[in-house]
């Protein structure tokens, strides 16, 4: 229990929200990229950044921009871009920051521009405008907007002009005239932004395609197309063409198709916001297009059970290998697991509750939490197994708990951080301790004061939800005080050492970020039941 015990002591110019016309339905996509198995040389080189999320407009105010801009700062900063952020900026402001901007990528000829925009944007006879703080007021005809917007050529003849390597530009705007209806009807106004050709060593991706809207995410933090990108920057060793196509492909999903963002390249090569290869030695994609990735096997009764998620088979260093870490997680060992299967979210209280009517067993107390899409809490690891096997029964399956290796295989998903999103604890990617408990190091305000409801956060890049904090989950092996003689195959360990304990990882809402970290390591009791205790579930393959 000491580390428990520790635990408790210590414990888009948005899409969205004033587009105005319904979305139509999209007869075609214009995209357009640069085939090659070139990739474009980043290291060692500066990656520098500008984003502005303007939503404080007077007519037609956003609601998203301003996070937005927060939490592409966070992933940028966490794949290396020196970052700006700024907020309901005039145009004269605009203006000024992108002439430094572009000063600073003059500085070096290597260097990564990026650009980010959320907020109102526009087009209008064929060039986009992308409005500051003010403009919706100020523009009274056609003719002001080219003085009173910030007219796309301004940004790319500036990054044009600065002659470095590579420059990247993300415009996630809402593309509709933001205007009294029929205000420029006739007058060469399409919806959205027009088609743009991206000057060489660059790219220009949109949130949705060219003359089309995107949708509304009123009531949300981040507007789709955000919050997939941002998710899919911190994924290893993929390319942005990859990255982008994942990012479609999420989108269009959550759109229900009417969505379809897009992009327009000018690079002569792949690049990747994390080191392209980084995943080498995972045998599978993570982001495999395969359609039986994701499976739900059917219960008895005709219900399905948990979703689960295909894991790759592939070989890493299990332990710590930052350095810092508890003598536990040590030695660092290589460890080759096989393909296995582990549920996409933690065991809720939906899955847990029709386990225990169709058993007999006593429901665990939620301490009027809620109940539902909650993880399940105050479980053993006796209870967890007696699910697993309820589970095999009911679909023919070789349901189980994931062995420490798997789930520390699983959380990792390939990279070699303190946490999958990189060494700073953010709120925005986990539930974990609150505020006043934190070592300084975490980003963000603490949403939840206990427990999430599962599938809060983004997924890392194996798809999973919430393998950090939430609550500590129940692995299969018993407690070993460090990794000496552990095997290699990434199967369960359970020689030489007291079975009564069994491992827990992964950290709770409860834990400071130093005990979330992917190789930090928790045991008690098998019979032990606590509020910060569930598990998810593995299945054989």
């Amino acid at each position: 229990m000491k580390k428990i015990n520790l635990i408790y002591l210590a414990i888009s110019f948005l899409l969205l929200n004033s587009c105005i016309s319904p979305i139509p339905k999209e007869s075609s996509d214009s995209e357009s990229l640069v085939s090659s198995n070139k990739t474009i040389s980043t290291t060692n080189q500066q990656r520098i950044a500008l984003l502005i999320g303007n939503q404080g407009y007077k007519k037609g105010r956003l609601d998203n921009p301003h996070h937005d801009v927060d939490d592409m700062e966070t992933a940028l900063k966490t794949v290396g871009f020196q970052v700006r952020k700024l907020k309901d900026q005039s145009l004269w402001e605009m203006e000024q920051a992108i002439i430094g901007f572009g000063k600073q990528l003059e500085q070096d000829k290597n260097t990564v521009g990026l650009f980010y925009f959320s907020g109102h944007g526009m087009q209008y006879q064929g060039k986009n405008f992308l409005f500051p703080i003010g403009a919706m007021t100020s523009v009274a005809m056609p003719g002001h907007l080219r003085v009173k917007t910030l007219e796309m050529e301004y940004l790319l003849a500036t990054m044009e002009g600065a002659e470095n390597r590579l420059n990247l530009v993300f415009l996630d705007a809402c593309r509709d005239n933001p205007f009294p209806k029929g205000w420029f009807k006739g007058k060469g106004l399409k919806k959205g932004l027009a088609p743009m050709q991206a000057p060489s060593g660059s790219l220009i991706a949109y949130a949705t395609s060219a003359n089309h809207q995107a949708l509304s995410a009123k009531g949300q933090r981040n507007s789709p197309y955000t919050r997939h990108l941002k998710q899919e920057i911190l994924k290893p060793g993929i390319s942005i063409f990859d990255m982008l196509t994942n990012v479609r492909a999420a989108v269009k999903k959550e759109t229900h198709g009417e969505q379809k963002p897009d992009f327009y390249s000018g690079l002569d090569g792949q690049f990747c916001f994390k080191p392209c290869g980084q995943m080498v030695q995972v045998q599978t994609q993570i982001n495999s297009s395969r359609e039986d990735k994701f499976f739900r096997d059917r219960l008895q009764d005709g219900s399905l059970g948990p979703e689960m998620v295909r894991i790759p088979a592939g070989r890493f260093r299990m332990g710590d290998i930052q350095g810092g870490g508890d003598r536990d997680e040590k030695p660092v060992h290589l460890v080759s697991v096989s393909e296995f299967a582990m549920g996409k979210y933690e065991v809720t209280f939906a899955e847990y509750d029709k386990f225990a009517q169709a058993t007999g067993r006593k429901k665990p107390d939620d301490k009027n939490w809620g109940r539902n899409h909650r993880p399940v809490i105050n479980v053993s690891w006796n209870d967890a197994v007696a699910y697993a096997q309820w589970l095999s029964q009911q679909t023919g399956k070789q349901y189980r708990l994931p062995t420490e290796a798997e789930w520390e295989y699983a959380a990792r998903a390939g990279t070699n951080t303190k946490y999958w999103w990189g060494n700073t604890a953010s709120h925005e990617y986990a539930n974990y301790g609150k505020d006043e408990c934190c070592d300084g190091l975490a980003k963000g305000k603490d949403r939840w004061k206990y427990t999430a409801p599962v599938g809060s956060f983004a997924a890392n890049p194996f798809d999973l939800y919430d393998m950090v904090g939430n609550v500590w989950e129940w692995n299969a092996d018993s407690w070993h005080n460090n990794y000496k003689n552990a095997p290699n195959d990434g199967q369960i360990w359970e020689t030489g050492a007291d079975n009564s304990r069994r491992v827990l990882r992964g950290g709770s809402w409860y834990s400071v970020p130093v005990i979330c970290r992917t190789a930090s390591r928790g045991r008690d009791t098998s019979d032990d039941r606590n509020q910060a205790f569930g598990f998810r579930v593995a299945v054989r393959l």
